[in-house]
């Protein structure tokens, strides 16, 4: 056993995530571990019922194939709470972190790059694959030194620069490594949040990022990700699960 592969998806990609699962076993036979959102909130805080349909067809999908394990949140949560889902969840150090909205052209046996690279003291960290992070490696052991991602990003975006933030922070750096076989899938089918935010990401996570946790300053040694150097001014918390903080501003993502 090599690496625990995790992914993140939602009940209007199911065909996605049945194809990518598909994928993946055709020569990689390391556990899986499938993080399942919910549904979003109507505005004012009511919950859309889970679809219990689409529950089933997530569990007869990971039953059969060996090694897959599903975990649901019944409401929408954050991308920051899924993927430390799986990290708290993998059994081994090594891990490979994927959204749903991947393609894996197995022909190019990604896994033969990926192996190599992990078993390589160039893996010391948090590596994007080809550049992105709708997939990328990381060490549970490094991400227990330099903190989780921020559950208190409720929504989507921005958890790739407060990240890399903390990274240099520790006087490391994130890494990039070039696998053959793995494409990011342009898809219009995206959570509704969307609607009230800029793009593909959420307004609560950039405006949490960019009027409360960071601020603008020109002397700090740190960028990262950010348009321009960033002073931190809300520390990072460790414990988690955040759930105090999730319930008292669930209402606003």
């Amino acid at each position: 056993m090599k690496l625990t592969i995790g992914i993140t998806t939602f009940s209007k990609r199911f065909d996605m995530l049945s194809k990518l699962i598909g994928q993946i076993r055709t020569y990689i036979t390391d556990p899986i571990v499938v993080v399942v959102n919910g549904e979003q909130q109507i505005p004012g805080g009511c919950s859309v019922n889970f679809d219990d349909n689409y529950r089933k067809k997530v569990l007869e999908l990971c039953s059969s194939y060996n090694d897959v394990y599903p975990v649901f949140f019944i409401e929408m949560r954050g991308l920051s709470k899924l993927w430390n889902t799986i990290i708290n969840t993998s059994i081994t150090n090594d891990i490979l972190l994927l959204n749903d909205d991947i393609e894996v052209e197995v022909e190019a046996h990604p896994e033969e790059h990926l192996y190599r690279y992990i078993a390589s003291d160039d893996f010391s960290g948090i590596t994007r694959i080809n550049g992105s992070f709708s997939h990328f490696l990381a060490k549970k052991d490094i991400i227990n030194q330099i903190g989780y991602f921020d559950e208190r990003l409720l929504g989507f975006g921005e958890e790739d620069g407060d990240i890399y933030y903390r990274l240099l922070k520790n006087n490391m750096q994130l890494s990039d490594i070039q696998v053959p076989g793995f494409f990011n899938i342009v898809s219009d089918i995206r959570h509704d949040h969307v609607k009230r935010g800029i793009g593909k990401y959420s307004k609560f996570n950039r405006d949490y990022i960019y009027e409360q946790k960071y601020e603008t300053d020109p002397e700090s040694p740190y960028r990262g990700m950010f348009d321009d150097h960033k002073k931190q001014i809300i520390e990072d918390i460790n414990c988690y699960p955040l759930e105090e903080f999730y319930m008292n501003r669930k209402g606003e993502v």
